[in-house]
């Protein structure tokens, strides 16, 4: 479990969950490089206490257009599956990327790969390329972890970014249509071969019974739940995640069955 990717519908709490693992992670000594591929959420650095993101791993490549340019002649070239290869190194590590495209504290590390900036901008598709390689051509030491905040929903899985992801975490709200997504996930990871772990997110205590006999019913392989947490939110709106909260404690919860599991 060395490159985890966290993905479900939009809203059910993965960027939190992203934050909570990351920071589980960091206790048990691990070096962690946390990596925001999702083009449309502008926050995650502020969970983690900087006061600005990094430059987009995107600008380090010569940007989206000239990212995209390179598609395009590559596609026109009449190759079906064309090889691309938007980083010119076939490896690299973490203390390889440039200073001013990563954001560090400690053992902590923040990539984000780029984001939608201007109307008629033309679709993510790049971002997906990028984040595709980059998760594939990265190379980690024993002590070091990837986590991954991926765009909502499951386009990305058509894009293959989770080619190079070992472990797919997938989030779910307690709602049909929100289960019913982390249930495509969980099937499209494993169809990958990917280690697949199951959480429902913000569940009322109220509700847990019924919510806990859909997911078994479907088939899902529940690894844990997160109880709703008005702290959460209260403290969300000004960018931060109460650590002492209950919620945080059951992601660690979550992250020791997955370890025993593994």
């Amino acid at each position: 479990m060395k490159k985890i990717a966290v993905c479900g519908k939009g809203g059910v709490g993965k960027s939190f969950i992203v934050y909570a693992l990351a920071k589980a992670f960091l206790k048990r000594g691990k070096r962690v490089l946390v990596v925001d591929s999702d083009e449309s959420n502008q926050t995650l650095y502020r969970l983690f206490g900087f006061n600005e993101p990094p430059f987009s791993f995107m600008d380090f490549l010569g940007g989206k257009k000239s990212v995209q340019q390179s598609l395009i002649k590559r596609f026109q070239s009449g190759e079906k599956e064309p090889k691309m290869s938007v980083i010119e190194k076939d490896t690299f590590s973490i203390d390889d990327i440039p200073a001013e495209f990563i954001k560090k504290d400690g053992n902590l590390a923040l990539v984000s790969i780029g984001k939608i900036k201007e109307p008629m901008e033309g679709c993510a598709c790049p971002m997906g390329v990028v984040s595709r390689e980059f998760l594939e051509k990265i190379e980690l030491l024993d002590n070091e972890v990837i986590v991954v905040d991926t765009e909502a929903g499951v386009e990305h899985f058509g894009r293959g970014i989770e080619k190079g992801i070992d472990t797919v975490v997938a989030v779910a709200e307690p709602y049909l249509d929100s289960i019913e997504v982390a249930e495509r996930v969980v099937g499209l990871a494993q169809k990958m071969g990917k280690n697949v772990y199951f959480i429902v997110n913000k569940l009322p205590a109220e509700i847990e019974t019924k919510v806990k006999e859909t997911v078994q019913k479907k088939g899902l392989p529940l690894s844990g739940v997160i109880h709703f947490s008005s702290d959460v939110y209260s403290f969300s709106i000004d960018g931060k995640i109460p650590e002492n909260s209950e919620a945080f404690r059951e992601v660690g919860e979550v992250l020791e069955s997955i370890y025993a599991g593994v």
